[in-house]
């Protein structure tokens, strides 16, 4: 039974074989952090543990918050624009037989990324 400890991850170099899941592990940015826009040939899910974000997905943008999951279907592109604090979660991406694994990139201009501003606080 494979065990990651904390700073490591899932990924085809580290999974059992056989195994489903492409890639997994934790996440933890803050604003200034480089992400990138990009999809999955297989479902990826997000648990958000701590903090908030606006994300976008398929161009729609809307915000997570803490305790939510959030769950992309294969091939459908999103990033993270915006966090709080910090942002942490864990993610898990599945395979597709036959497809790709880790981030891809409709244009490759996204693969170099951006910086994720800060989220404004939201007004009462």
């Amino acid at each position: 039974m494979p065990i990651y400890p904390t700073g490591s991850w899932v990924n085809p170099g580290t999974r059992p074989d056989g195994s489903a899941v492409a890639g997994a592990g934790r996440i933890r940015i803050r604003p200034g952090d480089r992400f990138d826009r990009h999809h999955h040939d297989g479902e990826e899910l997000w648990h958000i543990s701590a903090g908030a974000a606006l994300i976008e997905i398929e161009g729609e943008r809307c915000r997570v918050n803490a305790g939510d999951i959030v769950l992309f279907p294969a091939g459908v592109p999103h990033d993270i624009v915006a966090v709080s604090e910090e942002l942490v979660g864990f993610f898990t991406e599945l395979q597709t037989p036959g497809g790709a694994t880790g981030h891809q990139h409709s244009d490759p201009a996204d693969a170099e990324g951006h910086p994720v501003a800060a989220l404004a606080p939201l007004e009462d």
